[in-house]
């Protein structure tokens, strides 16, 4: 048998062929990760920007309140010399006053009203142990009015010499240093004797028991110059002028309306060291110093913004919408990780959709802060590159919070949708326009293809912005003031060119509204000179800083005196006169017009009434701002007005400008329907300046058009401005109104307004305004002893 050979064995096994839904789990897994990791870094990085951003912004804050705080304790250490410099003068022209004529002298410069630091004050000698008895006697016979008690030599014990109170006057005479306390004495006064000996001023804190004080001691010589020499000085000198003052009334003014803010005040030269603190450095707080100068510091203490994401809010926001927003769209890759392109597409539109919500505005649909911050950063990159200038341009809508008052939220949300189209529709595709918040809005303006400059862009918008807003259920159009701020040129950062387009448009809301301001250095200043002012204000009445001037008012036939006009007026204690077209605006953006229009109703009438009470039976005209007939109590100060003084309601004339009258035309007719009620007159005062006037005047109860005085200067040389006044004479006859020109200045001008038949005239030609004493002595009391002559005859 032939043996056969083993049969080969072949298996046929299936192909095994990767199976392409893993493949695609896989690349979805991959994708998924590397966007997950990718979303969280980008956030982290943007989250650090913002924080970086709201930290150098809060860094900037406390810089500008060091300075403003600087400037305000400057002002007061200066103010400080001032005062003693003019005690040198009293005590060198009378040596050796009586306490009763220091006294009457202080009350003169009225040092306790105007400092309201000043504990106390005086002149301070040095008594030889051989004069000490003539002096013990001088002090029992005349004691200074600084402290009470007994003289008692304190501390007691023969010395060479002894640095005592002559004369002075306290805020409060149950306090202080007793009679007979010797300032010289011990280490204490080793401080006090080196100013005698350099000329320089002393300062010291001295714990009262109360709190800490601030004690200055003033060397002063004879002559009234300090000598070159410390012999010379030793053998000239005549004594010190000693002040002490609360120092917390002078650092709680300086951090007034700094919340979260501390201040350190400190004085350090060879003989003294003194240090005041106001408010409790907050935990974690950053601090600037500063030099004031002749040994004078300022520290300010702020919390700062921390660089840290997890610290600022903002920065958390965008790091968490970033994470969440990474996250949803890791889920959704891995999640529809077959590929197909209906998953892509969603997860495309839904993270676009995370995307706008984090850099748009939810109302308007315009980009927000985060985003605008961002554009401003690419605009200054590329305008380095380019070598050109962009802008920005802050704009604000003037009063829209009466809209939310008056209409209600859904309205004011209506208008600023209304307002984001418009802006849209009127500037170009490449400028981006953005809103930061509230009613404020911002265009940033490329300065690669800019053709027209920034202000005749702002001037464009100005105009469509004025154009009323047709909005659903509103009555009637909405009418809205813009006002606007402009920074061009290259910026450190983004935030400091939005920074100084804030500050111009501050300007241009200071300066009246509905305009714009182009942003320069200088405005820095002015607007820490308005801070001051604003601050100021807000105690000018209780410390009687304001008073009344009176402007007589003449019928022009044959110059008889008629009536008066009041006009307020600000005497600063440090600044002076300051013009009322300076603080009156502040007054009313801040809203204290209503309590001092309060003020000068009740002022004005009850000179009136004293006046009426002595015969003279004249008009008083008092002005009443826009911002008073916004609210209904101008119809109740007035009454109250009225009866505290007892004047006759037919004699008080309300004077409202044409823009005042068109703010709120419905309103303010019905508001001046109520004035004329209580039997006050009412007249247009700058009559012809706002045309749009004309059309609704037949709707406001008035009594006379005061013609503006930019029309009275210019009748004598433009036929246009003689045209026009004899139009609004006309119109005045027509509805049965008084005329009355303003500004009148020359005899020409007098000449042709009686030609064209104006009532009555007021200016500087006949008279400026005059003091209430000055019109009752030279003007009233005269015309009164001249008709009680003429009834006699």
């Amino acid at each position: 048998m032939t043996e056969r050979a083993p049969r080969e064995v072949v298996l046929h096994l299936p192909a095994v062929e990767p199976d392409p839904r893993r493949n695609h789990v896989w690349v979805a897994i991959v994708l998924a990760s590397l966007l997950l990791v990718c979303g969280v870094v980008g956030s982290v990085a943007a989250a650090r920007s913002v924080a970086n951003r709201n930290a150098e912004r809060s860094q900037d804050t406390l810089e500008l309140s060091s300075i403003e705080v600087a400037a305000t304790l400057r002002l007061a250490i200066q103010r400080q010399q001032d005062l003693a410099v003019s005690a040198t003068g009293f005590f060198l022209g009378t040596p050796y006053p009586t306490n009763d004529q220091f006294l009457a002298w202080a009350e003169t410069v009225q040092a306790l009203e105007r400092y309201p630091e000043l504990l106390g004050w005086g002149e301070v000698i040095m008594v030889t142990a051989a004069q000490l008895e003539a002096y013990m006697a001088l002090a029992a016979a005349d004691p200074a009015g600084v402290v009470l008690g007994d003289f008692e030599l304190t501390p007691p014990g023969e010395r060479p010499f002894y640095c005592l109170f002559i004369v002075g006057q306290s805020r409060d005479t149950l306090t202080g240093a007793p009679p007979g306390f010797d300032y010289c004495a011990g280490t204490a006064g080793e401080p006090i004797l080196a100013s005698r000996d350099s000329g320089q001023s002393s300062y010291q804190s001295i714990d009262a028991g109360s709190g800490a004080t601030l004690a200055v001691q003033v060397p002063f010589y004879l002559g009234g110059v300090v000598p070159a020499t410390v012999e010379e000085r030793r053998a000239a000198f005549a004594g010190w002028v000693g002040l002490g003052f609360d120092p917390e009334v002078l650092l709680d003014d300086a951090i007034q309306s700094r919340p979260g803010t501390a201040v350190a005040l400190r004085f350090h030269d060879e003989f003294s060291n003194a240090e005041f603190i106001s408010g409790q450095p907050p935990e974690g707080a950053s601090s600037m110093a500063r030099d004031l100068e002749n040994g004078w510091t300022v520290e300010t203490f702020a919390v700062v913004a921390n660089t840290g994401i997890i610290d600022d809010q903002d920065a958390r926001t965008v790091l968490l919408i970033g994470i969440a927003a990474s996250l949803i769209l890791a889920a959704l890759v891995l999640a529809l990780g077959t590929g197909r392109a209906s998953a892509l597409r969603l997860v495309g539109e839904r993270t676009g959709e995370l995307r706008h919500q984090a850099l748009h505005d939810a109302l308007t649909g315009l980009p927000n802060r985060t985003l605008i911050i961002d554009r401003i950063e690419q605009l200054l990159t590329r305008n380095r590159r380019n070598n050109t200038a962009g802008a920005a341009l802050f704009i604000d809508l003037d009063d829209f919070k009466n809209v939310n008052d008056t209409l209600g939220h859904e309205a004011g949300d209506r208008l600023l949708v209304a307002v984001s189209a418009r802006l849209t529709n009127t500037l170009r595709d490449a400028d981006t326009i953005g809103r930061m918040g509230g009613d404020e809005f911002v265009v940033l303006i490329d300065g690669a293809p800019l053709k027209v400059a920034p202000e005749l862009i702002a001037e464009r918008l100005l105009d469509v912005m004025r154009q009323p807003f047709d909005l659903d259920d509103t009555s009637m159009p909405l009418s809205i003031n813009t006002s606007i701020g402009i920074a061009i040129g290259d910026r450190d950062t983004g935030g400091d060119l939005l920074r100084d387009a804030d500050v111009a448009l501050y300007q241009a809301k200071a300066g009246g509204k509905n305009r714009y301001e182009i942003f320069y250095p200088e405005m820095q200043t002015e607007i820490s000179r308005r801070i001051e002012l604003e601050s100021d204000l807000r105690r000018a009445i209780a410390r009687n800083q304001f008073r009344l001037v009176y402007q007589p008012i003449y019928n022009l036939d044959d110059l008889a005196l008629v009536g008066v006009e009041a006009l307020l007026r600000w005497d600063h204690p440090t600044v002076g006169n300051i013009e009322p077209d300076e603080f009156i605006p502040i007054l009313e953006q801040t809203g204290q017009i209503q309590e001092v229009g309060r003020w000068v109703l009740l002022h004005a009438t009850a000179q009136m009434a004293a006046w009426h009470a002595k015969g003279n039976t004249l008009d008083i005209s008092v002005n009443v701002s826009g911002r008073q007939l916004d609210h209904d109590n101008v119809v109740e100060h007035i009454r109250e007005a009225l009866a505290a003084s007892g004047l006759d309601p037919s004699f008080l004339i309300i004077e409202v400008t044409e823009t005042a009258l068109m703010r709120n035309a419905a309103d303010t007719a019905v508001r001046l329907k109520a004035i004329k009620d209580l039997g006050v007159r009412i007249a247009v005062d700058d009559f012809g300046t706002g045309y749009s006037s004309l059309a609704y005047l037949q709707q406001f109860p008035v009594d006379c058009l005061k013609i503006d005085r930019a029309f009275t200067n210019a009748i004598t040389t433009s036929p246009e401005s003689k045209a026009l006044i004899r139009t609004l004479v006309q119109l005045g006859r027509d509805l049965g109104l008084k005329t009355l020109a303003e500004g009148v200045e020359t005899t020409g001008e007098m000449d042709h307004l009686r030609d064209e038949r104006v009532d009555e005239a007021q200016g500087f030609l006949l008279s400026r305004p005059l003091e209430a004493d000055t019109l009752e002595s030279q003007i009233l009391a005269p015309s009164r002893r001249t008709s009680g002559a003429t009834k006699q005859a």
